[in-house]
This record gives structure tokens, C-alpha cells and sequence, in this order.
């Protein structure tokens, strides 16, 4: 899974912690790739440090810069912890995210289960992703709110995973099955909404 910028910038040695007050990408500072780049290209230590926290990006690739789309949401996965093959849907056009809203999916009650996305960062840094995900049925609601973290752009994808540690476990009993109607949003620490989709499923007796 690739890690985010904010994972990144914790200071590990006395040329991290000179960088990190300057150039730590965190929720509440967006800067572009090349104000990042062109400060203080003196400092030999800091450029290496920059090119550390940029990655790819700091190299020239900044994705697809013919993309008006900032963050481009490819892949939206269930994965299931017993091996079961892998509910896929792709996001990143109008046919992938109009077949993942007419074709909802089913899992048993108690089935273990996570979230896997992967995405893409085009042409500048985006600054505290979150994903947010309603799931409704009825007079129930949860709501989750996810942190995915800063990224700079690159072609490759980053991939997040979510619960990151153990399972979400699919609620037992009859009150619990049946369909579920959810709503999905990708936005940043600076109030841009990037996607904003639905699906649905079916919780059925195991």
C-alpha cells in the first residue's frame, strides 16, 4: 500500500526535523510541487529531504496533467477475509460509476470485510484526502469518516485499504438483512469534492 505524504514528513534524523517545520504537506497547507521545489535550492540537505516527501513528482511526473481531475478514483474493491473472489467496480469514468450504482452486491451476515481503493493524484499536491461513506437502510444509519492522508502526483496509483488493521464484520440477525442504500464522497482538507458516488447491497442469511 503506498504510504501518504503525511506518514512521511515524521522527523527521524536532524535533517528531517530542520525540513519538517517548511515542508511537512499537512491538512491545513497546500503548496504546489514547484513552490516546494524552488525554495531554498541552496540547501543541499533540504532538496534531498523534498525529493524524499515528493517522490516520483519530484522528478517531473506529475501524473496526468491532461486530467482536469485532481484525485481520479479507479478502483473501489470489497475484499473478504475467507477468500472469496473480490467485488471490483471501477470509478474513474460515467460507465464505471453508473454500473456500480445499478448493480448492488451481496455478502452473507458475519461476513469479514474491507475497502480497497485505489487512485490516482494529478498534477499538484491534494492535501488531507478523507473518504466518507452513509450506509442507510431503513430508520438505521452509519457513518464512517476516513482519513487517507496528503499525496503528491505521480502516474503510479496509491492503493489505501480500510479498516488498515483487522476486519468490518457484516451485522447478524433478521433485523439486520436485507438492502442497504450508500452514499460515498472523496474530499480534501480544502473543501474540494473530488467524487461523489453511490452503491448499494444486500445482507443476506448466512
Amino acid at each position: 500500500m503506498a504510504s501518504s505524504l503525511v506518514d512521511k514528513v515524521e522527523p527521524e534524523s536532524p535533517e528531517s526535523e530542520a525540513a519538517s517545520g517548511a515542508y511537512a504537506i499537512s491538512e491545513s497547507a497546500l503548496s504546489s510541487v514547484d513552490q516546494l521545489l524552488k525554495q531554498d535550492q541552496h540547501d543541499a540537505s533540504l532538496q534531498r529531504y523534498k525529493a524524499t516527501l515528493l517522490g516520483a513528482a519530484a522528478h517531473g511526473d506529475l501524473g496526468d496533467v491532461s486530467d482536469s481531475r485532481r484525485v481520479v478514483v479507479e478502483e473501489f474493491a470489497v475484499v473478504f477475509e475467507d477468500q472469496r473472489p473480490d467485488i471490483i467496480y471501477r470509478l474513474d469514468t460515467d460507465e464505471g460509476l453508473s454500473h456500480l450504482k445499478m448493480t448492488p452486491f451481496s455478502m452473507e451476515e458475519g461476513a469479514k470485510y474491507k475497502f480497497a481503493i485505489k487512485f490516482r493524484v494529478n498534477g499538484n499536491i491534494v492535501s488531507g484526502l478523507r473518504f466518507q461513506n452513509k450506509v442507510t437502510k431503513h430508520l438505521l444509519s452509519v457513518k464512517e469518516d476516513v482519513v487517507l492522508g496528503s499525496y503528491a502526483p505521480q502516474s503510479a496509483t496509491h492503493d489505501f485499504k480500510f479498516p488498515r488493521h483487522g476486519w468490518s464484520e457484516a451485522p447478524a440477525g433478521l433485523l439486520y438483512r436485507g438492502k442497504y442504500h450508500a452514499e460515498c464522497k472523496f474530499a480534501d482538507s480544502e473543501g474540494v469534492e473530488h467524487l461523489r458516488f453511490s452503491y448499494r447491497f444486500d445482507i443476506k442469511k448466512a
